[in-house]
């Protein structure tokens, strides 16, 4: 569905470049964050339909970062280097609905956004 909301918790400023432009071909907006604090406040202003997390960014704040998001309804897809198994795991196991590597979610970005941004998945 064209025209939803996305919210990243990116603080990689090269990558969100990239992300923009891939949300604009899917006639999404795009809001960035990359602190917790600011996450929490945003949230609700920003009334995402997915959610994207950078989990090392998130750090030890994905339980309460995926709990706020199932609460708004979001879905949450998230990415880490394919070295840090922990984190896909953590992620995997407090309700992502899709963990990638780095790699594979920078390099692929565009099918991701139109997979998770067209679902309906719960």
């Amino acid at each position: 569905m064209a025209g939803q909301a996305v919210f990243a918790f990116v603080p990689d400023s090269m990558f969100s470049v990239q992300l923009r432009e891939a949300v604009a071909k899917q006639n999404g907006s795009v809001a960035f964050t990359s602190n917790i604090q600011d996450f929490q406040s945003r949230l609700q202003q920003v009334l995402p339909a997915l959610v994207i997390l950078d989990l090392v960014a998130v750090g030890g704040e994905i339980s309460n970062i995926v709990s706020l998001c199932r609460q708004s309804g979001s879905k949450v897809v998230a990415f880490a280097p394919h070295a840090q198994g922990d984190l896909f795991v953590m992620a995997e196991h407090e309700g992502c609905d899709q963990v990638y590597s780095s790699a594979a979610f920078k390099m692929d970005i565009e099918s991701i956004l139109a997979k998770w941004l067209s679902s309906k998945i719960d």
